[in-house]
């Protein structure tokens, strides 16, 4: 009993040290480099936030997202998990940092070594000319049946990184309420900015609605029917951009890191000759961008995992540079600094390589002003897949606005985003917030809340 006591003791004593110094820390990190992203900042302090519970919520990831040596600590849970590890050394399911359900029971495969598929019933598809009983048949057209309401599923299956054979697949479990959220989101940007400002609806899918290991299919919700119920419920005059469509041609490319749940720049430029397309203009050729070969690049599916696989199989990350002239400023607030659209600053460090986008897109607000005089000022309100898109839009825009929700202060700026686009005379928006962040209310809270009601 007095060793039990001592231990809780020192426990209380080890806990109330490490607090001290975490609320003493004034430097607190912006960027954490285990997994490679920006991290989230002191949340502005009002009376509508607080009454909404924004506030609290923005604090509570805050504090945990700037804790003393989390980084350290993050690591030494994962070494952890990797020892717990039921899947074996060629495929495991990772959850990622939001909160999710627990994986499903997966089961040795018994005609391939070392793979996994989840259990439960599973119909196997009789060869084709031969009957469910083995026999020998000739072949059979069944009649056409009505096609069965979409199921836009409600399964387990949500919020994992799978790691296969050296690459990383990030499943995806479609949330209704949230796609419900997004389209109501900016239904009241469209509403806010009126006739004169024209919306696009651009969402990224990760890389699982791509994958070609069909066995794996059924533990990932259909992202492109998730975007067709999502299309049902948008205003008539937001216009959609159909970027699966054409990421889906060129599945077979290197499109999406192995290391990284981004698209590469290749993927990005696809993304964009489509947003072109649908603008009815006519997008450049991608030998029109100075290409810059960045080498290995370790990224946030391996921070996230620390898994073995991937680090011996690091990507090749490109980066495509604007030819025409231009100057790309920073702000905090209305503070302006000059910066370069492709940062080099980052390229170093493999784990930080993605950062050169835009210079990680972790300002306030940011612009690029560029010699194409054609009076068109674009809006980019993006998560970061955004930070890939942006360079591609520069021959084509006399202005470019960038806004990344987790950093727009009204308190910096004094303006709600529909003033800034306002004093800013900027007559398109387009959101470029992958599948993830759209299903993450957390995020798309975010986007709302620079509406400032």
């Amino acid at each position: 009993m007095k060793k039990l006591k001592i231990d809780s003791l020192f426990f209380v004593i080890f806990i109330t040290i490490l607090g001290l110094a975490n609320i003493l820390n004034t430097n607190k990190p912006i960027v954490s480099n285990l997994e490679n992203r920006a991290l989230k900042t002191m949340p502005r302090l009002s009376l509508s936030n607080i009454v909404k519970g924004s506030f609290q919520r923005d604090l509570e990831e805050y504090y945990s997202d700037t804790f003393i040596l989390r980084d350290d600590l993050v690591k030494i849970s994962r070494d952890v998990n990797e020892l717990m590890s039921f899947l074996g050394p060629d495929v495991s399911i990772v959850a990622s940092v939001e909160d999710v359900q627990l994986p499903p029971v997966m089961q040795k495969d018994e005609n391939e070594t070392g793979a996994q598929e989840p259990t439960g019933d599973k119909t196997q598809e009789p060869a084709e000319n031969t009957s469910p009983s083995g026999e020998k048949s000739e072949k059979v057209i069944p009649a056409k049946t009505p096609e069965p309401e979409k199921d836009y599923g409600d399964g387990p299956n949500v919020g994992y990184w799978m790691v296969v054979d050296g690459k990383a697949v990030q499943l995806f479990k479609f949330n209704k309420e949230s796609f419900d959220y997004y389209a109501e989101i900016l239904n009241k940007y469209n509403e806010k900015l009126g006739e004169g400002v024209k919306i696009y609806s651009m969402i990224p899918p990760t890389n699982g609605e791509f994958m070609q290991l069909k066995k794996y299919k059924g533990i990932t919700d259909s992202q492109n029917d998730a975007l067709g119920y999502l299309n049902s419920k948008l205003n008539d005059s937001i216009v959609s951009v159909d970027v699966f469509d054409v990421l889906n041609k060129h599945k077979d490319e290197y499109i999406y890191f192995r290391t990284d749940h981004h698209w590469t720049a290749l993927g990005a430029y696809y993304g964009y000759c489509e947003f072109m397309r649908t603008k009815g203009e006519i997008p450049l050729a991608l030998d029109e961008f100075e290409k810059i070969d960045l080498g290995d690049f370790l990224g946030s599916s391996y921070s996230k995992t620390l898994d073995k696989s991937l680090e011996k199989n690091p990507d090749n990350i490109v980066a495509y540079k604007p030819l025409n002239s231009h100057e790309f400023t920073i702000y905090k607030g209305n503070e302006g600094t000059r910066a370069d659209i492709i940062d080099m600053q980052y390229a170093d460090d493999i784990s930080k390589k993605y950062l050169v986008f835009i210079s990680s897109g972790g300002a306030t607000w940011s612009k690029v002003k560029t010699d194409i005089n054609n009076g068109k000022k674009i809006l980019v309100i993006k998560d970061s897949f955004g930070n890939m898109l942006v360079p591609f839009l520069v021959p084509h825009y006399e202005e470019i606005y960038v806004v990344d929700s987790r950093f727009y202060n009204m308190n910096l700026t004094k303006k709600n985003i529909v003033e800034f686009v306002k004093d800013n005379g900027i007559n398109e928006v387009v959101f470029c917030i992958y599948m993830e962040d759209v299903n993450w209310h957390k995020f798309m809270s975010g986007v709302e809340n620079m509406l400032g009601e």
